[in-house]
């Protein structure tokens, strides 16, 4: 498996998405399936808990974005129920040894194959697969304007989330969160909650697409662009317009020396 991954885009779309380099993501995904291999040979991953997988992959930060970041590259595959992900096409990639242990315990490969290779699969969004408990974005956008109750203020949050680049877009749940945090943070100053949503979504969706034109014309590139979840955390639609997009231009300059400096130094 590890062989097809040093030509595998879905790896560098991974490395792309968590801002890391490419040998870490290689890193990442080998861990992944050694862990698969011993301790969920059928490849039901998802009966592990998060915080179990990311302890097994060495990642540093939050569980839910490296899950989330693998869900959105298909290295895994969000299934319905309390699997919620399998390792993608496992089956086919899975060291021999792995359908021998199975065989010798009378066990198969997960059903959750079977059902894909039928064309019956049931898929799953990426929130549902790491048991967000809000709406997917597609019937977020539906969501009825009064926003007094919980289940709509779940629904501006989720569709405020999806404004953010979608290469970009790690952390959905722990992101939602803290929009919910900032929306709070705001009626607690004595805005009234409408407007609180409305302030945020506004300033998302703007700094959005100013990162989009700034990356279009050359200006920045993706990885420099914070991912949503540090944007929400930081509460960066509450700062000046000018501060946040700055970052990403410095972040390129800085960059640039440091390639600078080592072609000098050769």
């Amino acid at each position: 498996m590890l062989d097809g991954a040093f030509t595998s885009p879905k790896i560098r779309r991974l490395a792309v998405i968590l801002g890391i380099p490419w040998p870490q993501a290689i890193g990442l995904c080998g861990l992944l399936w050694r862990f698969t291999a011993k301790h969920a040979p059928t490849g039901e991953i998802g009966r592990h808990d998060d915080e179990e997988i990311a302890a097994a992959l060495e990642w540093p930060g939050d569980a839910s974005e490296v899950l989330e970041a693998m869900l959105t590259c298909r290295l895994l595959d969000g299934v319905s129920g309390p699997v919620r992900f399998v390792v993608h096409d496992w089956p086919d990639h899975a060291p021999r040894y792995v359908l021998s242990t199975l065989k010798r315990k009378g066990m198969d490969y997960s059903d959750h194959y079977r059902r894909q290779s039928n064309g019956s699969a049931v898929g799953t969004t990426v929130g549902t697969a790491l048991g967000s408990t809000f709406s997917s974005s597609s019937s977020s956008s539906s969501t009825s304007t009064n926003t007094n109750t919980p289940t709509a203020v779940a629904g501006e949050c989720e569709g405020i989330f999806d404004l953010w680049l979608d290469a970009r877009r790690i952390g959905r749940s722990r992101s939602i969160k803290m929009i919910r945090s900032g929306i709070a943070s705001l009626e607690r100053a004595g805005v009234p909650r409408d407007e609180a949503i409305e302030r945020i979504r506004d300033r998302t969706a703007t700094d959005a697409d100013a990162y989009r034109k700034l990356i279009e014309s050359g200006d920045t590139e993706l990885r420099f662009v914070p991912t949503a979840i540090n944007y929400f955390r930081l509460e960066r639609w509450n700062d000046e317009e000018t501060e946040t997009l700055d970052a990403a231009s410095r972040a390129k300059q800085i960059d640039s020396e440091i390639e600078r400096v080592r072609k000098d130094l050769g």
